[in-house]
C-alpha cells in the first residue's frame, strides 16, 4: 500500500528521519509545490493531490501542516485512512487566538526573513531542548521558502475547513505550545513533549504508526 508523508511547515522528509515504517508500505514523501498567487488552501490541495495515485488503496500521513494539506486532500479523494500528528483537522481545533490573527490580518506584518530564522522563542514553541534538536531544527527552517512559509501561515490563520471526520488517527504532544490540545482530543496522546516529538519521540509513534496501518 502507498504511504503519501507530508511534512510540517518549513519542513521536509527529514522531520520524518528517525520514524520506522511498517515494511509493507510503500513510502513516499510529497515535496512542497509553489503556490499560486492568492491561492486558496483548497486548490493548492487539489494539485498536489495530483502526485497521488488514487486508484490503489493508499494512507495519508501528515505533520503539522502536513496535517491540514491531508484534511483537505481527503475531502477530495477517498483514502483508507489518515494520520494526522501534532495537527488539526478543522478551523474549531486551532488556538482562538490564531483566528483573531487572521480576522485582524496581524499576520500581514510578519516580515519574510523572519520565517526562517531560528531563536530562543522558536525553540521554546517547539519543544527542543537537546543541543541535536535544536540544529536539526535551525536545519529545517533555515532552509525553508520563506514565501511558502508566509503563505501558509496566512491559510492557516484563515483556514474555514469544518471536518469532523472522526476516523482520523490523531497522536499528539501533551507539550505541543503551538498546537496545544485544547479544543480537541487525540487518539494517542504522547507525554511530556511538544511539537518536535516526530524526532525526539519516534520510536513511540512509529509503533502507533505500525499498529494503526
Amino acid at each position: 500500500m502507498n504511504a503519501y508523508i507530508f511534512s510540517g511547515l518549513g519542513a521536509d522528509k527529514r522531520a520524518f528521519k528517525y520514524i520506522k515504517f511498517p515494511a509493507h508500505l510503500n513510502i513516499i514523501h510529497i515535496d512542497w509545490i509553489e503556490p499560486h498567487d492568492k491561492e486558496m488552501i483548497t486548490n493548492y490541495a487539489l494539485r498536489i493531490s495530483q502526485d497521488i495515485n488514487s486508484k490503489e488503496p493508499f494512507v495519508l500521513i501528515g505533520l503539522s501542516f502536513g496535517g491540514i494539506i491531508c484534511t483537505e486532500i481527503a475531502q477530495i479523494l477517498k483514502p483508507s485512512k489518515v494520520i494526522l500528528i501534532s495537527s488539526v483537522k478543522n478551523k474549531y481545533e486551532l488556538p482562538f487566538l490564531y483566528r483573531i490573527v487572521g480576522f485582524l490580518k496581524l499576520n500581514k506584518l510578519l516580515p519574510k526573513k523572519s520565517s526562517t530564522k531560528v531563536n530562543f522563542i522558536t525553540t521554546w514553541f517547539f519543544g527542543c531542548e537537546s543541543h541535536s534538536d535544536k540544529a536539526l531544527l535551525k536545519e529545517i527552517i533555515g532552509t525553508s521558502n520563506p514565501s511558502f512559509t508566509i503563505w501558509a501561515i496566512n491559510e492557516i490563520v484563515n483556514w474555514k475547513q469544518t471536518c469532523n471526520d472522526n476516523s482520523f488517527i490523531r497522536i499528539h504532544g501533551d507539550k505541543d505550545r503551538i498546537l496545544p490540545i485544547i479544543n480537541f482530543t487525540p487518539n494517542y496522546i504522547i507525554a511530556n513533549t511538544g511539537h518536535l516529538m516526530i524526532v525526539n519521540n519516534a520510536e513511540q509513534i512509529s509503533e502507533i504508526i505500525c499498529k494503526e496501518i
